[in-house]
């Protein structure tokens, strides 16, 4: 699949791929001085997850080892922060371009899933309604970026090549290599939760007009918001939608996007 450019944006793109209220929304945004959208990546802008996806074949193909599928399903429940931590430090001694081409192989393959320990994880793909709002964004000259706790390397990949979106506009969690290439264990924050809201802060002025993600830890992202701005849900469970709606958005632009 390839990135959907600006200069496809139709009426027949906007009523195909975009639900009309979303189009409507972003069309009464008040857009001045240099307005920006931020989305979570799994799950949200993809269809499943890149991080779990790249994980899943590193330890199937026996490239990393000490933390293995099972234990990783097991420490998400307790920690989801510890377990995407674990999953970068594991990567410590690998090749960067070893990290690169596994990435490419996951996007590039036409199977649908990673086979590991009798689980399959999916592989990951775009949301045809995300990718259309992103092109509708670049055309209105909205710039997007993305911040997600998946490894920045495999999150500038699927970025570029899906939506456009270059890597100065994707914020992950770092992968450090010394001199010779090789990944080396580093302390950096994982962009999770309020963290995410952290890294906006540092790197992007002034608040967000739209924003998007899927799980209860991107509340924080959604609630930096600018005031008047859009939010996005990308969680399937409609009771969970409709919860949060009542709770924190009932008055405010809060909708849910389907796949």
């Amino acid at each position: 699949m390839n990135p959907i450019s600006s200069n496809d944006i139709s009426s027949k793109l906007l009523k195909d791929k975009i639900p009309k209220e979303i189009v409507e929304q972003i069309c009464l945004l008040k857009l001045t001085g240099q307005p920006y959208a931020v989305f979570d990546l799994d799950n949200t802008l993809l269809i499943n997850d890149i991080g779990e996806a790249v994980f899943a074949s590193l330890v199937s193909k026996k490239i990393v080892k000490g933390f293995d599928w099972t234990e990783y399903l097991k420490l998400i429940v307790t920690n989801r922060k510890t377990a995407y931590k674990k999953v970068i430090e594991v990567m410590e001694g690998l090749e960067l371009n070893e990290l690169k081409s596994v990435t490419h192989e996951i996007i590039n393959t036409t199977d649908q899933n990673i086979e590991i320990d009798g689980e399959k994880i999916p592989i990951p793909k775009p949301n045809p309604t995300m990718q259309a709002i992103v092109s509708l964004l670049k055309m209105k000259e909205v710039d997007v970026y993305v911040v997600t706790a998946s490894n920045t390397v495999s999150s500038e990949i699927v970025c570029r090549k899906y939506f456009g979106i270059p890597s100065s506009h994707v914020f992950g969690a770092a992968v450090e290599t010394d001199y010779k290439g090789k990944i080396i264990s580093s302390l950096t924050e994982i962009p999770y939760a309020e963290e995410k809201v952290a890294i906006i802060k540092n790197e992007i002025s002034g608040q967000p007009i739209i924003t998007g993600g899927d799980g209860p830890w991107d509340r924080y992202l959604l609630d930096y918001t600018m005031s008047g701005g859009l939010r996005l849900w990308l969680g399937q469970d409609k009771a969970e939608y409709q919860k949060l709606k009542e709770k924190y958005y009932s008055d405010l632009n809060f909708y849910q996007i389907s796949r």
